[in-house]
């Protein structure tokens, strides 16, 4: 399916279908993803105690989405609908991807041509820096970045990651040069992502710069921790080392986290550092930057605001990210309240590079003339599926449709449906569905035609029988 791909855009575009891409009229392209960065944690969306500000600069100076989406609660199929545009219910990844048994999934480079892929074939150079989390068969790989096409690879993850590997030498990550002692990951790779962008400026590239923080396990330098643990014994009269030295990972039930604000600081400055670079080498006018997250904060650690719940949950809180798009001259500034989603950005950046997204098979909607300052954007409905085919969370299997303001959970343990109204509870506090019963096999309907037409597969039904008998 790829190669046919590969040849209707090589066809199109020498048969003058679409202008040639070149260096003076192509944006370059930065995509940068942070881990289960929850929605509520940068200052520009209310924190009052991380400090993050190159990125609350750059909201200022950019569009700001205050309902931007994860396509899942999770990292994996979120990554997958960056990649390729389509639900993660089509793409047959909607649960993160594990070692072992419970799930054999990868993201198949002969049935998806990616983004990097698209944007190749219209002459731009493609790099990934970090974590890629489509592929865990590490011993006999498949599915890699190399194998879906990125010219150039640093960093990612040559083992399962999970439980962090944050501090040089690393055991699980793949570097191209050597590190030194004590050197901290994510500033390693805001290194390396500054280097790439020096040896391809004369010429249009596409960095994906994806992060391994805020994952838990927590860490960062302990010199940082120190900074903000001193600052929340200020603030809440409590000694935060007593706090969150108990648990190993750094977790606990409490908002304002030392370890998380040093590792997301670290973050920040990065972000800064790229965007130095670029006006330094004179491409930040002609320069896309995105900066978002792969699902909301994880339990524990997370602040997600005023929203409901955390990542693996179809809440908003497991779902709704920061989102922040930046290209000068081209992209009017302020804050956008359409709610967006994560399948959104494949076909914004062909769209972006002189590509014709008609030409790509794609769930999601050009962005562009929304982030230009219109109106536009038709699309009534997003969607969103887990029947967690690691079967980890039964309780959390559900099918989601939101159409306008209106949002309808199906909960597959129990059949239970859930309704809410986004626009006066986006804290979903006050269940609608005994209220409003039409609005309720409405969307019903809607979510059962789109699940045949992405060919959605059900839940684990011994793992929904198994959870209902331990909940009863």
């Amino acid at each position: 399916m790829k190669t046919i791909y590969h040849w209707f855009i090589f066809i199109f575009l020498v048969l003058g279908g679409s202008s040639a891409v070149t260096a003076q009229t192509s944006p370059n392209i930065v995509f940068i993803l942070a881990d289960d960065l929850g929605w509520g944690e940068l200052g520009c969306y209310g924190n009052n105690f991380n400090e993050t500000p190159y990125l609350d600069d750059l909201a200022r100076k950019s569009k700001r989405f205050t309902q931007a989406y994860a396509a899942a609660p999770v990292c994996s199929p979120t990554r997958a609908s960056i990649m390729t545009g389509q639900y993660p219910a089509r793409v047959r990844i909607t649960d993160y991807l594990t070692v072992g048994w419970k799930t054999d999934r990868f993201l198949d480079p002969d049935l998806y041509l990616t983004l990097n892929e698209a944007l190749a074939d219209r002459g731009y150079h493609t790099g990934i820096i970090g974590k890629w989390h489509l592929e865990t068969h590490f011993n006999n790989p498949i599915g890699t970045p190399e194998a879906h096409g990125f010219h150039e690879v640093i960093g990612s993850e040559t083992e399962y990651i999970a439980g962090g590997d944050y501090f040089f030498p690393y055991e699980k990550i793949n570097t191209y040069k050597e590190g030194s002692p004590g050197e901290y990951l994510t500033d390693r790779q805001s290194s390396d992502a500054c280097d790439f962008i020096r040896r391809n400026k004369n010429k249009p590239f596409f960095l994906y710069l994806s992060y391994y923080s805020v994952h838990t396990r927590l860490d960062a330098p302990s010199t940082l921790v120190d900074k903000y643990k001193q600052k929340y014994d200020k603030k809440n009269g409590k000694n935060a080392s007593d706090i969150f030295e108990r648990n190993p990972g750094h977790e606990t039930n409490r908002k304002d986290n030392p370890y998380l604000a040093a590792m997301l600081e670290r973050i920040d400055s990065g972000v800064g550092s790229v965007m130095k670079t670029l006006e330094e080498l004179g491409l930040d006018e002609n320069t896309i930057v995105i900066f978002t997250s792969d699902n909301g904060g994880a339990g524990r650690v997370a602040n997600n605001g005023n929203l409901r719940s955390y990542k693996t949950w179809l809440y908003e809180g497991g779902i709704r990210v920061p989102l922040i798009v930046h290209w000068p001259k081209h992209i009017k500034k302020g804050e956008v309240e359409k709610p967006v989603s994560s399948i959104d950005f494949y076909p914004t950046l062909v769209a972006a590079s002189g590509g014709d997204i008609e030409n790509y098979q794609v769930d999601g909607e050009n962005l562009m003339p929304l982030l230009k300052g219109d109106s536009g954007l038709e699309r009534k409905e997003l969607y969103w599926h887990y029947p967690s085919e690691t079967r980890s969370w039964p309780d959390r299997m559900a099918t989601v449709v939101r159409q306008d303001n209106y949002k309808l959970i199906k909960h597959y343990l129990g059949n239970k449906d859930e309704l809410y109204d986004l626009k006066n509870d986006p804290s979903e506090t006050y269940d609608l569905s005994l209220e409003k019963p039409e609005k309720v096999r409405e969307l019903s309907e809607l979510i059962e035609k789109w699940k045949k037409e992405v060919n959605a597969e059900e839940p684990d039904a011994e793992a929904l029988r198994k959870a209902h008998l331990q909940k009863n």
